[in-house]
């Protein structure tokens, strides 16, 4: 962000007394792209220690694990230790970033500098979402440009027909779409076209905050019910995409649709305790088939299915799973 890099000047001032000079380190352009496309870095000196300064460009907040990370990499490349600054933290990335030690501040709230013996709490910021969140089918037009080839533009027509829905429905979508600016919607003619380009990383991370779960429900099996349109999911998908070990119960996806068909058909397999299931089944909001690896979801959909598992395991297998995607 512009001027966050002000405000971190601003917060040492005003908490501190200090007035300090921000600097591009001269070997900059070694570290990684990804890290200078996600950070403004500094160089700074505080009471006389030099660090570098990574202040977050979005309000994308991310993971401990991944925080972690980005500061061994810079700290590596740089020599020198290295500082996260972003607007915003959640109370669960704050007291797992305090437990390994990693240091931080979020100007207004929040300095955390170990190295400096400075632990600097003001008051606690909650994340509040100033953004909508985008309707199941909505979110299904988003995943559709992330996992397919999308290089011209689009109707709601041509929509309802790839993904099943009707086009009042993905009218409808589009308005959304519109409305949260993640894509150029047009109309040339009689026709209403929807176009996002091909940065499918910058529109990911832009969209990222008005998804959520695709998972309505978990519920459990006997036995698996071959027949019907199930796809993995979970702990189970994930480690396809990951080193993470598998669950013991093998996790997967169904359509809230198939799964009234369940209902009804297989009561018999249908169990209310975990401790005696077979399987774990996740009941989706939209269809887990609409753009599957092989019998695996997708791994945008299972990313936003598995973000609020505060688990440092998970954390790092979905970190390696989304480097792991083809942008």
């Amino acid at each position: 962000m512009k001027d966050l890099a002000n405000r971190f000047k601003g917060y040492l001032s005003d908490t501190l007394g200090i007035t300090v000079t921000l600097s591009k380190p001269a070997n900059v352009g070694s570290l990684p792209f990804f890290l200078r496309d996600s950070y403004d870095v500094f160089q700074v000196r505080l009471l006389n220690e030099d660090f570098i300064i990574l202040a977050s460009k979005n309000d994308i907040e991310l993971t401990p694990a991944t925080i972690h990370k980005h500061i061994d990499i810079v700290s590596q490349h740089l020599k020198m230790k290295a500082v996260f600054v972003h607007s915003t933290i959640s109370s669960f990335n704050r007291k797992r970033l305090i437990e390994h030690k990693v240091p931080f501040v979020i100007p207004g709230n929040q300095m955390y500098l170990p190295d400096l013996g400075i632990d600097l709490r003001e008051y606690f910021i909650k994340k509040r979402s100033k953004t909508a969140t985008l309707g199941p089918s909505t979110q299904a037009v988003i995943l559709y440009s992330l996992t397919k080839t999308m290089s011209e533009p689009v109707t709601p027509t041509q929509l309802a027909e790839e993904l099943g829905y009707s086009r009042m429905t993905m009218t409808r979508s589009l308005d959304e779409i519109e409305s949260a600016e993640l894509a150029e919607v047009s109309v040339v003619g009689r026709k209403r076209l929807v176009h996002f380009g091909k940065k499918r990383r910058e529109l990911w991370e832009k969209a990222l905050p008005h998804l959520k779960t695709p998972v309505r429900e978990n519920v459990w099996l006997k036995t698996m019910i071959d027949e019907l349109p199930i796809f993995q999911a979970g702990l189970t998908a994930l480690a396809c995409y990951s080193m993470l070990t598998p669950p013991q119960k093998q996790v997967c996806a169904v359509f809230a649709k198939d799964w009234k068909d369940i209902k009804r058909k297989y009561p018999h397999e249908i169990i209310s305790y975990p401790d005696e299931a077979g399987y774990e089944l996740e009941v989706w909001s939209y269809s887990p088939g609409l753009f599957p690896n092989g019998k695996i979801v997708d791994q945008f959909s299972l990313y936003l299915s598995l973000r609020n598992i505060e688990d440092e395991r998970v954390e790092s297998a979905m970190e390696e799973m989304m480097e792991g995607v083809e942008w």
